[in-house]
């Protein structure tokens, strides 16, 4: 047997037998099975796409937005400089988003793949990444007589968009102009479309209930939003919801504030946190989508001051989560080699998305790191290169392919390509690569 075969079986066994170890991934596993193995498959077989939404008679008409762009451009003011041992994890990095992110037939991809790589990425087949997604997996949908456009949850077998509003964040955050020309179900529409349905089928109130799966589910639209919205931004959400983008980032602050309340405490006291899917460590990433949604639509100016001092809150305890959450993938690698794959993909979760976070609201001017914390973000980095090259020389990337065609496994395969465009962002970021407009 090869030395990948053999790791996937290790890595089966423990999915299958010990789940204890695998800690909450970036995607929520549905039932739907992997697509068939292959550079570029055909889409798998499954129930017709889903028919566009008629629109009821007593629903509120589409928003209008006088849309504002993001126009400062910030870098990180503690980039350094890359090294040999740097470039060599970021080729690593880059070949898996290359390689795995760029499938035509894998939308929730080719979201994380522009993230990396920039909006002007091209799948497989050689398309405008941008086009393909509105092309093959967008919806018209009519609203009131005006017709916009969405996107499914899934579409037979395939994974479009598990977090709502994940593609409109990554077409917003990698600058696709809101009136570029796009074609959906074979008609003419722009992407403001997209994120005028968006925006009119999303509220959430003060007592928590929501359009959404629940608040865990909001900060790829918040950032979404706040990265075209104009000062002040209000609409009337599906239903007759009253909403405001400022509301909207309050919710979320004290949300936000609510889950890690837990590690605040653990944190004022001196002592260490375990990870048993409590507060934020149920949500995806361990809630730094959520700290980037914050950040982002705080950078943008929306928000109290409850949600600015949440942010303030939240990078101080990024900076404490770091060495808490690495002590626990560390200790439970020495207490459990045979899991070596799963805490590895962990770790690079964890280390990707952190690098990502701090260095993107450094860049936005929401913090100036101190000494002590640019020391940390240098070493968070190094952490992050050794992870990619054990994982490299074990190869971990090398069965890649093995495990996408494995359903025992095939989350823990989604799980190294999302995670890979993420640290390959955050490195980017580090090394002033990489801006964030904002």
């Amino acid at each position: 047997m090869s030395r990948p075969a053999r790791s996937l079986a290790v890595l089966g066994a423990l999915l299958m037998g010990g789940g204890s170890l695998l800690i909450l991934g970036c995607i929520e596993p549905p039932p739907p099975l992997p697509p068939v193995p292959g550079p570029a498959p055909g889409p798998a077989p499954g129930p017709a796409p889903e028919a566009p939404k008629a629109d009821p008679v007593e629903e509120v008409p589409a928003p209008e937005v006088a849309f504002q762009r993001a126009s400062r451009e910030g870098k990180s003011p503690v980039a350094q400089p890359s090294t040999p041992e740097l470039d060599k994890a970021r080729q690593v990095l880059e070949w898996v988003v290359t390689t795995y992110a760029r499938d035509p037939d894998d939308p929730w991809a080719l979201g994380h793949g522009m993230l990396a790589l920039g909006a002007d990425m091209e799948t497989m087949t050689d398309k405008p990444a941008v086009d393909w997604l509105f092309e093959e997996y967008g919806q018209r949908r009519m609203v009131a007589g005006t017709p916009l456009v969405g996107f499914p949850r899934s579409r037979g077998n395939i994974r479009v968009e598990p977090h709502t509003d994940l593609v409109l964040k990554a077409l917003m955050e990698t600058g696709v102009p809101l009136d570029r020309e796009v074609t959906v179900e074979g008609q003419p529409a722009k992407v403001a479309d997209l994120y005028r349905y968006s925006l009119w089928k999303a509220w959430v109130e003060p007592d928590g209930s929501t359009s959404f799966d629940s608040l865990h589910d909001t900060p790829w639209a918040l950032q979404g939003f706040a990265t075209a919205a104009p000062p002040g931004l209000a609409w009337t959400a599906s239903g007759g919801h009253a909403m405001t983008l400022d509301g909207f980032t309050d919710i979320v602050a004290k949300d936000l504030g609510a889950q890690t309340q837990f590690m605040k405490d653990a944190m004022a006291r001196g002592e260490a946190v375990e990870k048993r899917r409590q507060g934020i460590f149920a949500y995806t990433c361990g809630g730094q989508h959520s700290i980037q949604g914050l950040a982002y639509a705080v950078a943008r100016g929306f928000g109290s001051q409850v949600a600015k001092d949440e942010v303030q809150d939240q990078i101080t305890l990024l900076y404490w989560r770091l060495d808490v959450e690495l002590k626990i993938y560390d200790d439970l690698l020495r207490e459990r080699p045979d899991a070596a794959i799963i805490l590895l993909e962990q770790r690079l979760k964890f280390l990707g998305h952190f690098l990502e976070s701090t260095h993107k609201m450094a860049a936005m001017g929401l913090h100036t790191p101190s000494e002590a914390q640019a020391e940390k973000l240098a070493w968070a980095r190094q952490q992050l290169v050794v992870t990619v090259g054990t994982l490299e020389g074990g190869q971990a990337f090398q069965s890649l392919q093995e495990m996408r065609a494995d359903p025992s496994v095939y989350q823990m395969y989604l799980d190294f390509v999302g995670d890979s465009a993420h640290a390959l962002r955050g490195l980017d970021l580090s090394t002033g690569k990489a801006s964030i407009a904002y």
